[in-house]
């Protein structure tokens, strides 16, 4: 990643911001995104835009609009394979159908978590939008809270390089930082939610 970001300032300047949008849709199209830091990307580009050398309305919306194609592309993925899988005979569309109960409950039971705030987390991101799409949550759903954590992403990656201002080491700092933070908190949250005994209610 370091050669990246000591080159993302020349690629930017030749290809502006649709090198942004690209690296946005590649991130959490395909698992070929966990090698892309797209958000350290916006968040550079951000400082590039502060600095006069590129549109901030256009970063945001590369960001954004590289993000939603990136995340719906991932979702189709997930759901293609999903039923190639339901339909399979071999060991993984097996194990596949023991766990896309489990899967199912998580995105059903808490679909905030579960997409809205994986879309903030490194790494995590880049496999939500195909593990979405291999379970039962419909299109509609995902997206709405999709978008929730899409927005949230680029709020984030973009207040972290207006921050940082000329500072690409601090910004790289504080994103590492907060994206533990923000898992540490969703780990939390899932395993006390875990812990919760169902409430019964008396029939009538």
């Amino acid at each position: 990643m370091t050669h990246f970001l000591q080159n993302f300032p020349a690629l930017v300047e030749i290809h502006g911001e649709w090198m942004l949008f690209l690296l946005a849709v590649a991130e959490t199209c395909f698992v070929t995104g966990l090698v892309v830091p797209s958000g350290v990307a916006t968040s550079l580009a951000t400082i590039l835009a502060a600095q006069g050398y590129l549109s901030l309305p256009l970063v945001a919306a590369a960001a954004a609009g590289g993000g939603w194609v990136g995340d719906t592309m991932g979702f189709w993925v997930g759901r293609a394979g999903g039923e190639r899988l339901a339909r399979g005979e071999g060991r993984f569309a097996r194990i596949y159908r023991r766990r896309r109960q489990d899967a199912d409950r998580i995105f059903a039971a808490h679909p905030m978590v579960s997409v809205s705030l994986a879309r903030l987390v490194s790494f995590v991101r880049t496999l939500m939008p195909m593990a979405a799409g291999m379970s039962h949550l419909s299109y509609p759903r995902y997206l709405g809270f999709e978008a929730v954590g899409l927005a949230g992403w680029v709020v984030l990656y973009m207040s972290v390089g207006w921050l940082a201002g000329e500072s690409w080491e601090m910004a790289s700092r504080i994103l590492g930082v907060g994206g533990t933070v923000v898992f540490l908190m969703a780990v939390l949250f899932l395993w006390r939610m875990a812990r919760r005994k169902p409430v019964r209610v008396a029939g009538g």
